[in-house]
């Protein structure tokens, strides 16, 4: 394939300039949807498997992505060396490199758009503080019925929500499950990870926090638990 003919059909310029004068989460969600699915250029080093990173403040590492050859030829680095790659091969290197590439930057040399890839978060716990929490514009059913099984299942959870929450600095609001359990964080929450593992797609991250009073009065005030025990 001629790269310099290379355009993925996605609107990087356009998505950014509408998320950024809306601030509306779902089109957030709905851009990296679209890019889930479509092909990138991605510049290498010295051979087809090894790749340049690129240092974002407050971010960290994250590997380079462009949706169109002219977008790359705004980049710094050699022209003759990039190749076309599926986003899900792309996010296979982020998730192979035990958190050395904090994610995905698509056309760094303009407007950018961040896929922070973090991955499921058994042990996080967020206290609500500066983390801005949100109605999903959808339920991810099949994550949903994981963990309604495994709930169910374990007979020590008493409620549980899904919400969006995003923290300051981060494009890209993840999913966030308050969990209203007995017993230790350390021991529920990488069984509640693994139930859901199957269920999760190429870039998902979810977050999950035991509920104390100040959660459940967040979360109770934006959505209805989607599990409660009988």
């Amino acid at each position: 394939m001629d790269i310099k003919n290379f355009h993925n059909g996605l609107d990087v310029d356009g998505a950014a300039d509408e998320i950024k004068a809306t601030n509306d989460a779902s089109l957030v969600k709905g851009f990296f949807e679209k890019a889930q699915n479509s092909d990138f250029l991605v510049p290498y080093r010295d051979n087809l498997n090894t790749f340049p990173l690129l240092e974002v403040k407050e971010k960290g590492k994250m590997l380079p992505a462009f949706a169109s050859y002219e977008a790359f030829e705004k980049s710094p680095l050699p022209k003759d060396r990039a190749r076309v790659m599926p986003f899900a091969e792309i996010d296979k290197i982020v998730k192979s490199s035990g958190g050395r590439i904090a994610g995905i930057i698509i056309n760094p040399h303009g407007k950018s758009m961040i896929f922070q890839h973090n991955g499921a978060n058994p042990g996080g716990n967020s206290n609500g503080k500066d983390v801005k929490l949100m109605k999903p514009a959808s339920v991810p059913e099949s994550i949903a019925a994981a963990l309604h099984g495994f709930f169910t299942a374990a007979g020590n959870v008493y409620s549980a929500y899904i919400l969006w929450a995003q923290k300051e600095g981060d494009l890209v609001p993840h999913l966030f499950l308050v969990i209203d359990f007995d017993g230790t964080r350390e021991e529920f929450f990488p069984k509640a990870a693994e139930a859901i593992r199957p269920s999760l797609k190429a870039g998902d991250n979810v977050e999950m926090a035991k509920a104390d009073f100040k959660l459940l009065t967040a979360a109770e005030k934006l959505v209805k638990p989607f599990y409660k025990k009988s």
